[in-house]
Formats: C-alpha cells, structure tokens, sequence
C-alpha cells in the first residue's frame, strides 16, 4: 500500500478570493508499515497535508493516488485515523464512553463495546474510571489520548498525529510517545507532525521536511542528522545532537547521527584530540 502526492497544490478561498498557495508542487509518498515525522517552520503546510492525506480537503492542482488496486482512494482515506492538535475542538459527546464509541457506530463496525474498552485500555483511560466522564472535564494529556482511543477504537491501519505532545507535561509525553512505539511494533503506518524534533527523532523511519509550502527535505533519519545546513530546523534537535555538530564543525571526526544520547556522550568522551 502506498499514497503519493503527484505535483500537488493547494490554497484556501477567503469568500471568493483564492487566497496564496498553502502548499506548491507538491511530489511525495507515504509507504505502510513506516514511521515518518513531518516537520517544518509555522504556516509551511503540514496540517494542510494531512488534511488532504485524509481526504478532509482536496487539491487545487494535481492529484493524490493509491497504488493498490483492491481500494478506492476516498475508501482507503475514509479509513485513516486522524487526531488533530486541538483534540477538545473535535468532541462533541457527553461522555467518554459515547465519544469512542461514534467513530465505529458510524463506520459501520462490529463490537462496539469491544472496542470502546479496548481503545480507551490501550490509551490508559481505563474504561471503569472514564468511561462516564464528560470528555470536556478530561485534562489536556487526556483528552489527547481520548482522541487516540477514538481513533484506536476502529482499527485503522494509518494514524496521523498533529502536534500530539505539544503543551503536555512529562508524564502525558511519556505516555503519548509509549502509544505510538507500541502501534509501531503493530507494524501501523505511524506519520507524526511535529516541531519537536527531539522527543520523536529516534523513532522515525524518515524525515519530512516542508518550507513555505514546498518539499525540501524527505530523507531516512541517519541522513536527515548528517546535513551539514538545516537552517530554522536545527534548534529543534536533540541537544547532544547539537553538541555533536558543533564539534563537528570545530574539526572532530565524529558521526552526528546518533540518536542516543548516552552513545553520544560515550563518543564525546573517549575522542582524542
């Protein structure tokens, strides 16, 4: 299974007035059973491509195929799971238990009970303390993995994440984080937009990188580290990555593409100078 975005563009209409292009040209694609992280500046098109990856928009120019012939497009983009950065925006249920339950009822799915306690399980909202809860009385960190459980609750095979970690604290992070590897270990197609190259750099099969709505960058992560210029990107890398390319410059023959830190400080450590 793959999706490719062949020469696509898009722009948003303000009434009538088609407004700047969001996204230019754009030549991607998306293979099953692969991680990718998405990133790039503010206002460069991330969510815009995601929205057109499931089908939420379509484009201006171009055209978005699936190579596999036992599906339609809008069948197989019906069937990806999206959780937006603004989770609580996409509720509307009064409780827990509804909210999960929706997507399944809508598509059309067996065992819905079933699959209401086992999405909300495998999020950690356990379904005998949440389940009659308001989703709207949940805190940021759990109405995040309220969103996920609604999405885990109809069994996709492509999750999109928007921004999952942002304004978290530690122990949401951890959790949202320990999700993802385990849909990974599911061999789930994984695509993650984020900024905060850091927390999800060493899970990624590839990197995506998008600037002022074009395709800069699509690479597999060891090569991603080992660009010598990633301009605004750069300040979102893990610090001992940082570290790394730092001395790097200053004339150490050393790799940058370590993703863990403690081999970075073994490296640092045992170079001769």
């Amino acid at each position: 299974m793959e999706i490719a975005f062949n020469d696509v563009s898009f722009h948003y209409k303000k009434g009538n007035v088609r407004g700047e292009k969001v996204l230019k040209g754009l030549n991607l694609e998306f293979k099953e059973r692969r991680c990718y992280l998405l990133t790039g500046p503010c206002g460069s098109g991330k969510t815009t491509l995601a929205l057109l990856l499931k089908g939420l928009l379509l484009p201006a120019s171009g055209k978005i195929l699936l190579k596999n012939d036992s599906i339609s497009l809008s069948s197989f983009q019906r069937s990806i799971g999206l959780a937006f950065q603004s989770p609580e925006e996409q509720f509307f249920k009064e409780t827990v238990e509804e909210e999960v339950a929706f997507g399944p009822t809508m598509l059309k799915l067996n065992r819905i009970e079933e699959r209401v306690k086992g999405g909300l399980n495998t999020t950690g909202l356990l379904y005998e303390k949440f389940s009659r809860s308001s989703p709207f009385a949940l805190s940021s960190g759990e109405q995040r993995r309220l969103a996920i459980a609604s999405i885990i609750a109809c069994e996709p095979s492509w999750y999109i994440f928007d921004e999952p970690t942002a304004g978290l604290d530690l122990e949401g992070r951890s959790k949202i984080i320990e999700l993802i590897k385990n849909l990974m270990k599911e061999k789930k197609t994984v695509i993650i937009i984020s900024q905060e190259l850091e927390r999800f750099i060493d899970l990624c099969d590839e990197i995506i990188v998008l600037e002022k709505g074009r395709l800069k960058l699509k690479t597999d992560t060891r090569t991603f580290l080992e660009e010598e210029k990633l301009d605004e990107i750069e300040h979102s890398l893990p610090y001992h990555i940082k570290v790394l390319r730092i001395l790097r410059k200053r004339g150490w023959d050393i790799p940058v593409s370590i993703t863990d830190p403690q081999e970075a400080a073994d490296i640092i450590a045992d170079y001769e100078l």
